[in-house]
């Protein structure tokens, strides 16, 4: 069993899954687009008075990692993401173009926590994180338990502030940016 949930399709498929059901409890009807071309994975519909409104959605589902192996880490976060990413991946994303974030741990369910980005703010944090030589974002969970952040260093540093990190936290479930 753990040699199927390891395997790179299963994860997208349950990250896909969750988000479906995230989407329809906040009144979305979630459609799953067939051809990933455009990096479409969801088809958001609802009906506003006689007119539906459509959002575009990526899903993104990453392993929480707790930071035990690395000391300074330890001391600020209590689980990290990694995700590998192009710096101009979102540039030129459309408006109704968003990417979610759902998050699970090696072990244990999926995380009922999410980030939800519109695609322009997600290629600014890249943008201020790693300018145009981005290949990976880390972001974090403060040891607060409160707090989401995305680490401008990856190397050692002693507290979180506007150098070090880039708080994230106003993405958390907020579904309601979708309009």
């Amino acid at each position: 069993m753990k040699e199927k949930k390891r395997r790179p399709g299963s994860l997208g498929i349950i990250g896909e899954t969750a988000a479906k059901l995230l989407f329809h409890e906040k009144g979305w009807n979630p459609f799953t687009h067939f051809i990933d071309e455009d990096k479409v994975d969801l088809i958001l519909r609802r009906s506003r008075g006689n007119k539906p409104e459509y959002r575009e959605i990526q899903v993104k589902y990453r392993r929480l990692y707790d930071n035990r192996p690395s000391r300074w880490a330890r001391k600020l976060f209590l689980e990290t993401i990694k995700y590998d990413v192009k710096a101009d991946e979102f540039k030129n994303r459309r408006k109704n173009f968003f990417v979610l974030f759902v998050f699970g741990y090696p072990q244990q369910a999926i995380e009922k926590d999410v980030l939800l980005f519109p695609s322009k703010d997600l290629h600014q944090i890249i943008k201020k994180t790693y300018g145009t030589k981005a290949k990976v974002l880390y972001i974090s969970k403060a040891l607060d338990g409160k707090r989401w952040l995305a680490l401008r260093k990856r190397r050692k540093f002693h507290q979180i502030n506007h150098k070090t990190c880039q708080d994230v936290s106003r993405y958390l479930n907020n579904f309601k940016i979708l309009g």
